[in-house]
């Protein structure tokens, strides 16, 4: 994926609605998807930042986030990739950005609608309890390893597949027989 620019997500940021990182906002999108698959692609982020005035480039960006997430959370090979720093970064970077897509689907579950009254598998309910534990992970918690790496692709790949788990879970039962055009 390539970098997106959000106004939030700019160094001189402060304060404010939005995401801290592009994962954390690839991780609301998500989180949004999987609740409101009929989101509109053009005003998407709308649902979930209010205060956001994009303009008229970043928006065509924030759809072709929109329209790549889709096709990838629609995929029969499963094919959607975190927006994570790639391999030769830090460690510590690519753990921190996983913890920043985990809050970012988290509040796009949130914001969607998702409750503790939303009827979920105890599978989901287990990997929702995950995501919010691995949303809290700092670089404090992490000690130098060996198996660290592995480690972290595991993670990565639990939370894709995981991702699936939800996204498959929460769709309206009608949503095979009405597909929507995005």
């Amino acid at each position: 994926m390539s970098e997106l620019y959000f106004p939030s997500l700019s160094p001189n940021k402060t304060e404010g609605d939005g995401p801290a990182s592009s994962a954390e906002l690839q991780g609301a999108l998500c989180g949004l998807l999987c609740l409101n698959p009929q989101e509109n692609r053009v005003t998407w982020y709308k649902s979930l930042f209010e205060d956001v005035d994009p303009s008229e480039e970043e928006i065509l960006d924030l759809t072709a986030l929109f329209d790549q997430t889709v096709q990838s959370l629609n995929s029969l090979d499963f094919d959607l990739q975190l927006d994570l720093p790639d391999d030769n970064a830090p460690l510590s970077s690519r753990i921190s950005a996983m913890s920043d897509w985990c809050q970012g689907l988290i509040f796009g579950l949130g914001a969607s609608g998702l409750t503790d009254d939303t009827e979920l598998s105890t599978d989901c309910k287990e990997y929702i309890a995950d995501i919010i534990n691995i949303s809290q992970i700092n670089d404090n918690d992490l000690e130098d390893s060996d198996d660290d790496e592995a480690n972290f692709e595991e993670l990565v790949e639990y939370l894709r597949m995981g991702l699936f788990l939800i996204y498959g879970e929460l769709q309206p039962q009608d949503a095979e027989n009405n597909p929507t055009e995005h």
